[in-house]
């Protein structure tokens, strides 16, 4: 059974020095895609014809534009990172990734997630004339994601211990 993009939710830290906040990345974001970068080690050993490909390690990527809008949370949040060109830790936030298509658990209901720690990069701001403005953004993964459980209806995540 095929399963629609919108079973695929993501939510972002949009108040990350203070008690998170999570924001359902929506508004204004008509596409997302996580480039998982893989790098591979490659060997050819001296008995094969045919070399070894291992997969070595992955470098997560989060990508995507939005349309700015200063009532959705989202934006006013990668807004405020562009505006005052910040950089390092003060890019940082988290992103949580819930798949809405599995048997929630428990009541409210909670669907698997995975949390990631990410370093959010606003790359531009602009579009054509007479276009809503736009910000295309990376936001590279920080380190191992955390699993656990997400609940929409009050936007909490729970590690899974």
């Amino acid at each position: 059974m095929a399963i629609k993009r919108s079973k695929l939710q993501h939510f972002m830290n949009t108040t990350p020095s203070t008690t998170p906040t999570y924001s359902l990345m929506n508004l204004g974001i008509t596409s997302l895609s996580i480039a998982k970068n893989p790098t591979y080690l490659e060997e050819g050993y001296i008995a094969d014809d045919v070399g070894t490909k291992e997969l070595e390690s992955l470098a997560p990527e989060f990508s995507f534009e939005i349309n700015v809008d200063d009532t959705d949370p989202v934006s006013v949040f990668l807004t405020g990172l562009e505006w005052e060109d910040k950089t390092m830790e003060d890019v940082q936030t988290d992103i949580v990734s819930v798949q809405l298509w599995q048997t929630p658990t428990g009541t409210p209901a909670a669907y698997p997630a995975k949390k990631y720690n990410v370093s959010i990069s606003v790359e531009t701001i602009g579009d054509e004339a007479l276009k809503t403005l736009k910000h295309s953004v990376k936001a590279g993964v920080r380190g191992d994601a955390v699993f656990g459980t997400f609940v929409p209806s009050t936007k909490t995540f729970t590690a899974t211990p």
